[in-house]
């Protein structure tokens, strides 16, 4: 979720202004089309768990539906206790960000114990993170998570979203600064029970949380440590966190290699995320799967679903060059009508296509694209850096106004500009791109010469 997903905000009359290309008509939001429920095929094995794209009123906020908000069940369990454990519902699956973020009061009842920080002690771990239109605030606890059949091989640390009416600890000003004054505390304002962020690398924050430097990552402070008794942030301050403190992305913390049976599967290294086909006027539900592991799947290993990179996949490197290349760290490239968009990404997360380009601005509703007919294109993605290993992959897409007709959740053909830093470099691919794909996303264990890649084929 490197761009927080972006709501739907249509309130009544249901009647807007289409516009782009000169044309003055109106187009009426007429609701739902006809019960179109989606779906790939799915059995539930050792290694997957089921995905939904659904409408939820009770996390609807305050947009009209939950568009293009992937969801899937997770279980967090206290780390001394196994058996004390709570499923939760509704938690935004997002290959954007790492980390398992939920609503405090979800497991207010498991006693989770807090992050203790080495290079403070007697202080506990809080945590500030930011999205580009808003961000959460709350402590940070050690739990286990299971990702359907599988559990996280030890405890990780994880966030803790404060969603009390009065925050246990009152928000740092710095953190409300970075947020854009938007720290998201309930759930109808995420839109979700949580984040499971399953992106590339293995945790939240690198050498900047660990030396508590704060000044070149946007400057905003990350990491707090506080007294456990404190209700405000006076008492806290910038925090050095700990390799193994940090926030770590589940999917990391799965059970690795066992080096004395190399035929047991393993799925620590990445994930794969199998979409129906949505057409552009939208269903009403789409059920897919999350797949654990990338190519670590051995024929007659047992109950496993198959994570093999098909033949023929598209495939693009993330830039790692260490060479301050800012814009392809952790990025591909996306190229579009000639011009070149190094901070491209693919994002579940993010609820629709965002980039900007001169031939589009004809076609803007507050911020999103609104063609008075759907336009259909094609981009081309490689890798991340400048020399390229993998040949170019076009991909073909399309932008319609179908969000602005119908209130099913997931619809295929909304975009819309970029927005924030850099926004003219940004090429965001969110739920839309995985609609009719199995999408394959690494894990990188920080080695320059082997860094994480996306894989893309058609269903």
């Amino acid at each position: 979720m490197k761009l927080l997903l972006r709501l739907v905000a249509l309130a009544l009359p249901l009647v807007l202004a289409a516009c782009g290309g000169g044309d003055s008509t109106t187009t009426t939001l007429t609701g739902a089309a006809a019960n179109i429920n989606l779906a790939t095929a799915f059995t539930q094995t050792n290694n997957n768990l089921r995905l939904v794209v659904e409408d939820v009123p009770a996390l609807r906020g305050f947009a009209v539906t939950n568009t293009n908000t992937l969801y899937a069940d997770i279980r967090v369990c206290n780390p001394s206790d196994d058996t004390q454990c709570v499923t939760i519902d509704h938690v935004l699956v997002d290959t954007g960000s790492v980390g398992l973020r939920v609503m405090a009061s979800k497991v207010s009842g498991l006693a989770l114990p807090p992050v203790n920080l080495s290079n403070h002690p007697g202080d506990v771990s809080h945590e500030c993170f930011q999205f580009v239109i808003g961000g959460l605030w709350g402590r940070n606890a050690v739990a286990n998570v299971w990702l359907g059949q599988q559990r996280t091989a030890t405890p990780v640390s994880i966030h803790l979203i404060d969603d009390g009416a009065t925050p246990a600890v009152a928000v740092p000003a710095d953190c409300t600064n970075a947020t854009n004054g938007s720290v998201l505390s309930t759930a109808a304002s995420l839109g979700a029970n949580g984040i499971l962020g399953i992106g590339n690398t293995t945790v939240d924050c690198g050498y900047n949380c660990t030396v508590g430097d704060y000044t070149g990552i946007g400057a905003f402070i990350q990491y707090y440590h506080c007294p456990p008794a404190a209700t405000d942030t006076s008492t806290c301050g910038p925090a050095s966190v700990a390799a193994n403190e940090i926030v770590y992305n589940p999917v990391s913390a799965l059970p690795g290699p066992d080096p004395q049976d190399p035929t047991v599967p393993f799925f620590n290294n990445g994930v794969v995320i199998k979409m129906p086909a949505v057409s552009g006027a939208g269903a009403t539900s789409a059920r897919g799967e999350l797949i654990l592991g990338v190519n670590t799947y051995l024929p007659g290993s047992g109950n496993y679903s198959d994570n093999r990179v098909p033949n023929g996949a598209a495939k693009a490197e993330l830039g790692v060059d260490y060479q301050f290349n800012i814009d392809s760290y952790l990025n591909v490239t996306t190229t579009f009508r000639g011009t070149d968009y190094p901070i491209s990404y693919l994002d579940t997360g993010t609820n629709g296509i965002f980039f900007s380009h001169p031939d589009l601005a004809g076609y803007v509703c507050s911020s999103w694209y609104c063609p008075p007919s759907t336009l259909f294109f094609s981009a081309d993605i490689s890798d991340g850096k400048a020399i390229k290993t993998n040949l170019a992959a076009p991909v073909s897409f399309q932008i319609g106004n179908g969000m602005f007709y119908t209130q099913n959740p997931a619809i295929s053909d909304n975009a819309g500009e970029a927005i924030g830093q850099d926004s003219a470099k940004v090429f965001a691919w969110g739920l839309p791109f995985f609609y009719g794909r199995q999408v394959y996303l690494t894990i990188w264990d920080f080695d320059p010469l082997n860094p994480p890649w996306y894989a893309w084929a058609p269903i």
